[in-house]
């Protein structure tokens, strides 16, 4: 589910045939274990304009769907009737999403335990199981990018949590390379915009740091019309007068706070606007997939 939809049973890949029973399987698989309904089924696969024979037609392509799924299972019957609908039966670990959210679960648990170490490798770990953007196939499909949407959002809370703790362990020249690219590609989440200036400024580069602050603003005001956040301003008075809350001994994260507590924008609906603001400063905007640094998993 963390890229394009891949069907695996007993190490052997399942062609599942047309876009309609990848549907199917997806929306299942949202929810391995519980049952969907055949018309929430109905109602992913054509939305708001089923046809006369929807339901007939959903009973069709989950029959499809057991059989290319039984052939490559054997006996074991891994898509099963559950009245009013149909029930995806695998233990929800084998699902590369739940086992990312399990990960991330315990790093950010690490991380609030001053576990930095821990918590960089497990959610090394748990992003290194993504292979590109979840269900990236069916952004038209409404409960399936919900569900990608949701998982896109933990995916950079664990990219957050990762960099406070690099940060915390000292990794700040690392921690600056991979945040320059990751704000160009999110350029209104103002975590990473903060943890930007903190990682310049530790390395050395104060005017640097100072001048992230300043994209990150016209970013901001061209395209919300709203000031940083005062977490953010906060943290450019930091770096403007050298406080030393912003040395490394000063920054680490408390028991009930795992990453910096600035304000989050939806860096989705944000970027397509930001070109401007880098492009003025010598730095255009990189709207490509997200980089994920470190992503062998450990």
């Amino acid at each position: 589910m963390l890229g394009p939809l891949e069907t695996v049973v007993n190490g052997r890949s399942v062609d599942l045939g047309g876009p309609q029973l990848r549907c199917v399987l997806a929306r299942l698989a949202v929810v391995p274990g519980r049952t969907v309904s055949v018309g929430a089924l109905a109602a992913e696969l054509w939305g708001g304009r089923p046809p006369a024979d929807a339901h007939r037609t959903v009973r069709t392509y989950v029959s499809r769907l057991r059989t290319a799924l039984r052939c490559a299972a054997g006996p074991e019957e891994l898509l099963v009737t559950r009245p009013p609908g149909y029930q995806l039966r695998v233990d929800p670990t084998v699902v590369d999403a739940t086992r990312f959210e399990q990960l991330a679960a315990s790093g950010l648990q690490a991380l609030a335990a001053r576990q930095p170490q821990l918590a960089v490798q497990r959610l090394t770990n748990a992003l290194g199981l993504w292979r590109g953007d979840a269900f990236a196939e069916f952004d038209h499909h409404p409960a399936i990018a919900a569900e990608a949407t949701r998982l896109e959002r933990s995916r950079m809370s664990a990219i957050e949590a990762r960099t406070e703790a690099s940060l915390v362990m000292g990794l700040h020249v690392q921690v600056a390379v991979e945040l320059e690219s990751l704000v160009r590609i999110h350029p209104t989440r103002e975590v990473l915009w903060g943890q930007l200036m903190t990682a310049l400024y530790r390395s050395g580069r104060q005017a640097e740091a100072l001048s992230a602050f300043r994209i990150a603003r016209t970013v901001l005001i061209q395209d919300h019309g709203v000031e940083p956040s005062p977490g953010l301003v906060e943290i450019h008075r930091q770096v403007l007068q050298h406080d030393a809350a912003l040395s490394p001994a000063r920054r680490s994260p408390s028991a009930g706070s795992a990453v910096i507590p600035l304000a989050r924008s939806d860096d989705r609906r944000a970027e397509a606007g930001s070109a401007g603001a880098f492009a003025a400063l010598g730095a255009a905007p990189d709207h490509g997939s997200p980089v994920v640094p470190w992503g062998t998993a450990v």
